[in-house]
């Protein structure tokens, strides 16, 4: 298998040739602001959306990436590295909790790697991979957003329940 894994890093190493120029559009955008940037991220997906395999616009077919089960924790951990600088390179940033092990993130990374995602080349595309529902919570122990999200929704409705007593809090604008 150590064999496979060094050929395998070869060709992530490779596949960054295969990164596009970013097309005429971005010449029209301020790429210092991240504003714009995600805005202008947005439009491109709008414009040329185009959905491929993950697999395609990377040039690494998802059948390439052995199953997790068959991986020492050191090569998962080295794999998920490699493929998430990989896709950066690809404009493409998972979005997993900081303490999240990259020896854990290569099963998620293996089966974003089938998702079929519009290729951008500028900005960030932002892959949610929790929908923050906290009893099916992707992350346990690594993760309180879902909690967090929970504990505010609670919040906002206890203030606009308090606001709806004491006459719809609605406010009064002075002209």
């Amino acid at each position: 298998m150590q064999r496979y894994i060094q050929q395998l890093l070869e060709d992530i190493n490779q596949a960054t040739w295969n990164i596009k120029p970013p097309r005429d559009l971005w010449k029209y955008a301020d790429i210092n602001s991240e504003l714009e940037t995600e805005d202008m991220s947005f439009v491109e997906k709008y414009l040329y959306g185009h959905k491929e395999p993950v697999g395609v616009i990377t040039s690494i077919d998802a059948i390439k990436l052995p199953p997790a089960e068959k991986l020492t924790e050191e090569q998962r951990d080295l794999l998920a590295g490699k493929l998430e600088e990989l896709l950066k390179n690809f404009h493409f940033a998972l979005d997993f909790p900081d303490s999240f092990p990259a020896h854990l993130r290569y099963a998620f990374i293996k089966n974003f790697w089938s998702e079929e995602h519009v290729a951008l080349s500028f900005g960030i595309d932002q892959i949610e991979l929790c929908d923050f529902e906290e009893d099916n919570c992707p992350f346990p122990g690594y993760c309180n957003t879902c909690k967090e999200i929970k504990e505010q929704l609670k919040y906002d409705e206890k203030i606009e329940k308090r606001n709806s007593q004491d006459g719809g809090g609605d406010i009064e604008l002075p002209f």
